[in-house]
């Protein structure tokens, strides 16, 4: 991962100021100019069926319709690229996807809820561990939002004030599972609780002075135990227990390592990071066992699929690779994103979707078993965070644009063979 922080993303806001759309003011006059989506809370499915905006933007407000919008976003986006090279052969493997599904249904956005990013190559700041709960990173805290009480509270406060530190707990990535909550930092540095618990426990994953945490899960171990996956950019995987919260393996690499993903039966992992190619290591030993070829640019999300034939990348090129372990000299599938790099991948815990996002504006719910149609939610902003619920019953997405940022929840469809345009 790059330990560049600051990069030309700019807010929609902002991009609108740049092609001179003005922006919507108040009763009390153009000087003020008071955007009107501050007014609104939330968007519910009733709204959204009356034709509002599922992120509260009104654009009647503004001089510029969605659709011509979209298509100066789709000609202007900048992708970040660590290995500038040309995509034409690449462009060539990836297999045209129906986009017309709908696998999920719009349900509620919260406009009040909105998720921080500290690194801007890092977008695994929304964690589900239920059907109504969702947690979040806001600043140097982590939130819990219910969508049934639409209430929320913070569960992890990591401001300096809280820790006796003399400088800010930057929020990294997250995860939370198995009724642990875990928080990685940008100087190697991690906060732990019990989510049925009171104490905070700080600890530190590296020293290294390029010890960025760059990915974090919670699995379950081959002897019963719950584990902690850390990925840092000091090339290292490293395993801990977070019942004892020791770190009991540490596995090496020859690059920064941005996302680590334990196979099913827990054997093997899967490790991606600043290179061009995938190892798929021994989960015991950290053993390289194979090398996955094919991506042009740096990977920062992989996953398995439950049953664990599928191996999934996702890289800057602005592919996901998608691999059968049964033969990985070769992806037997390879999925395009639409304006930038795939910096998230999830696969339903039943899986029937894998869930892709790019890091602003689309989101896209793939067909897992056939991998021939897809559903594709259209927003604006930079994606922080696509997380699936634990029954798969209900999608969420953090969006953290400035002005339009919010957390939309999607409900799933369960008419079998129901597919039609999505316009949300």
């Amino acid at each position: 991962m790059s330990d560049l922080l600051d990069v030309d993303d700019i807010t929609m806001g902002e991009y609108m100021e740049e092609l001179d759309v003005e922006w919507p003011c108040s009763e009390n006059g153009p000087s003020e100019r008071k955007p009107s989506w501050f007014w609104f809370r939330e968007v519910t499915s009733q709204d959204a069926e009356n034709g509002m905006d599922v992120q509260g933007i009104t654009w009647d407000s503004f001089n510029v319709t969605r659709q011509r919008y979209r298509e100066l976003r789709l000609i202007d986006y900048k992708n970040y690229e660590n290995v500038p090279r040309s995509h034409d052969e690449i462009k060539k493997e990836i297999k045209p996807v129906r986009t017309d599904s709908q696998f999920y249904k719009f349900k509620y956005t919260t406009l009040s809820n909105k998720c921080s990013i500290v690194h801007f190559q890092l977008r695994n700041l929304l964690w589900s561990t239920g059907r109504n709960d969702v947690f979040y990173t806001h600043s140097s805290r982590i939130t819990y939002w219910n969508s049934i009480m639409k209430t929320s509270k913070v569960a992890l406060d990591l401001n300096y004030n809280n820790r006796n530190a003399e400088t800010p707990f930057e929020i990294s990535t997250i995860a939370c599972k198995d009724n642990y909550l875990l928080v990685g930092g940008l100087y190697g540095e991690y906060a732990c609780r019990r989510l049925d618990a009171d104490p905070i426990h700080f600890g530190t994953i590296t020293t290294d002075s390029n010890g960025i945490t760059n990915h974090m899960d919670i699995v379950e171990s081959r002897t019963g135990g719950i584990v902690a996956v850390i990925s840092s950019n000091d090339r290292k995987s490293r395993i801990m227990d977070l019942a004892t919260l020791k770190f009991i393996d540490t596995y090496d690499f020859q690059w920064p390592v941005n996302c680590t993903a334990v196979s099913p039966n827990k054997k093997l992992l899967c490790v991606v990071g600043d290179d061009t190619d995938t190892v798929i290591a021994s989960a015991d030993s950290g053993k390289n066992i194979a090398t996955l070829k094919g991506h042009i640019d740096y990977s920062f999300a992989c996953c398995w699929s439950p049953d664990g034939r599928i191996i999934a990348t996702g890289n800057q090129d602005k592919t996901t690779r998608l691999y059968d372990m049964r033969n990985l000299s070769k992806a037997f599938n390879v999925l395009g994103a639409k304006i930038g790099a795939v910096r998230s991948l999830h696969f339903s815990e039943d899986g029937r979707y894998l869930a892709m996002a790019e890091p602003a504006d689309f989101v896209h719910i793939f067909d897992a078993h056939t991998f021939d149609r897809s559903q594709v939610i259209d927003l604006f902003g930079e994606i922080a965070g696509v997380t699936f619920t634990p029954d798969t019953d209900g999608l969420y997405i953090a969006n953290a644009d400035e002005n339009f940022g919010c957390i939309l929840e999607y409900e799933r469809i369960h008419s079998a063979n129901h597919i039609g345009n999505i316009f949300l």
